[in-house]
């Protein structure tokens, strides 16, 4: 998976240079249909801190890559950012089930950004859990 990773990064490098960052993985292409039924999906959003950008930056993709390295539950975890307001991150997020989700949320990981939050990033945080309707995930080769 680590040749999905390296073509999100190197596309929120180059994306960064337009105005778009994206950092996270896509293994749902991975997932039988009946796996996708019992998925959890939800987009989460937070506020950088812009005093702390590069900290807050780094912070979001070592979560990404850990996520992706030890949570094989994860199926899609990308983290976007604003390409208007600098200060906007959006989270893309879906998890095998609720079980997956549950486990995420308990991982060192995820409690080391939950400690640094109020310093790199700010309130508030908005998470909206989604129903799916249809479509599909492409990998590029």
């Amino acid at each position: 998976m680590s040749s999905t990773r390296d073509l999100f990064t190197r596309r929120s490098f180059s994306a960064a240079s337009a105005g778009l960052a994206t950092i996270g993985f896509n293994r749902l292409a991975v997932a039988s249909e009946a796996e996708k039924e019992k998925t959890i999906t939800q987009i989460a959003k937070i506020k950088l801190n812009l005093a702390n950008e590069e900290k807050g930056l780094q912070a979001l993709r070592d979560l990404c890559t850990a996520v992706e390295a030890k949570e094989p539950g994860v199926l899609i975890y990308l983290c976007h950012r604003s390409a208007k307001k600098r200060d906007e991150l959006v989270f893309f997020e879906v998890y095998r089930d609720d079980a997956a989700l549950a486990a995420h949320t308990k991982t060192p990981h995820f409690g080391k950004l939950l400690v640094a939050f109020g310093t790199l990033f700010r309130l508030p945080l908005e998470v909206t859990k989604l129903d799916r309707i249809g479509g599909f995930a492409r990998m590029p080769a």
